[in-house]
């Protein structure tokens, strides 16, 4: 979940404020968020996220307090199926159970390490050892399986078979029983931002990196005109580089599992893209204006399927605004396929109720 990247960021800001940090780790049945769904409540009354649509906010503020006050982790069950108020005392009939660990945390010198991994486009695998009633170890490992973070002396041996195999088969969450250990482990991916790169500086861009920052993406900007490519156009990007398209990519090592946007507004320059990242696939492309026009672009090659031609998803947008919307929709929608799978799979094992 790219959330604990936020809350990290939140802790760094004050070094000595205790928070909880909730997540949910078993959902049966439906629920508005899944596995791994974070929220993170600090001593001052402020909290950031939602792991419900408003349904149990509320009730788990008042968890939160008790576990801050007692610096001890604790599990709550929620039964979200009742439509009335005999369940958890909301009635809210969602068709679904799920249980959240509430855990006292507070900024510890390896966050250092986990923020500069996931600032890095890698993303960080956490461990941690339940029993019904707390947390009994916490770990952090790298994408490899190499441990950068841990606050218990702790035998890490008998875990790392369990992270191997989370990290083999891409996991996003698990919980599996380790018998050496006698307990529990639930096991998840923080996800880092991925990188967005953008051809093209032109107005219609504005809004699409100002969302795609927004939507944990770390947008680059590429344009050789300055005065468009600056921090005054666009404040939230991560990258601005003053340099010709074709010159960037043949310079630049380019990570293949990032996304793509081409928006030049040149055919020349869209030409020469096109064709390179036909033959270099990332996660995601897409090229703006019809289909007509990509065709043109890429002749005599046919347009591949994986190419987003033309760009987002259609909601009949009309204007910057709300074509930026439709693409930022295409964006997430990439970008949580693989979860999307995951939870079709996790379904199908699910025995029949």
């Amino acid at each position: 979940m790219r959330e604990f990247y936020q809350y990290l960021k939140v802790l760094k800001k004050d070094h000595d404020r205790s928070a909880v940090m909730a997540t949910i780790i078993e959902v049966l049945g439906s629920s508005y968020r899944r596995e791994g769904a974070k929220m993170l409540f600090l001593n001052n009354g402020a909290h950031y996220g939602h792991i419900s649509g408003g349904c149990l906010e509320e009730d788990l503020k008042i968890h939160a307090k008790k576990v801050q006050s007692s610096q001890t982790s604790k599990m709550v069950a929620y039964d979200l199926q009742s439509e009335d108020d005999m369940g958890w005392g909301k009635g809210a009939g969602c068709n679904g159970e799920i249980k959240v660990l509430l855990e006292p945390i507070k900024w510890q010198s390896y966050h250092s390490k986990i923020i500069k991994e996931l600032e890095s486009g890698r993303d960080v695998v956490s461990l941690r050892g339940l029993t019904e009633a707390s947390v009994q170890v916490r770990l952090f490992f790298t994408i490899e399986g190499k441990l950068i973070g841990s606050e218990q002396q702790v035998d890490v041996s008998i875990f790392k078979p369990y992270i191997q195999e989370f990290i083999r088969h891409n996991q996003i969450v698990k919980k599996a029983f380790v018998p050496e250990f006698c307990s529990t482990v639930f096991i998840e991916r923080m996800e880092s931002k991925e990188k967005l790169f953008i051809f093209g500086a032109g107005p219609d861009v504005e809004p699409i990196v100002k969302r795609a920052a927004e939507f944990d993406f770390l947008p680059v900007v590429i344009d050789p005109r300055e005065s468009r490519c600056n921090a005054i156009c666009f404040p939230d990007a991560a990258l601005l580089v003053n340099e010709h398209p074709e010159n960037f990519v043949t310079d630049y090592q380019m990570d293949l599992n990032s996304y793509v946007l081409i928006m030049t507004h040149s055919f020349t320059k869209d030409k020469q893209l096109v064709h390179y990242f036909s033959e270099h696939q990332p996660k995601y492309l897409g090229v703006l204006g019809p289909k007509k026009r990509t065709e043109r672009l890429l002749y005599p090659k046919k347009v591949p399927e994986w190419f987003h031609s033309p760009i987002g998803i259609e909601i009949h947008a009309e204007g910057a605004e709300e074509i930026s919307i439709s693409i930022l929709a295409e964006l997430i929608k990439v970008r949580n396929h693989k979860r999307a799978l995951d939870r079709k799979k996790k379904a199908m094992r699910s025995p029949a109720v």
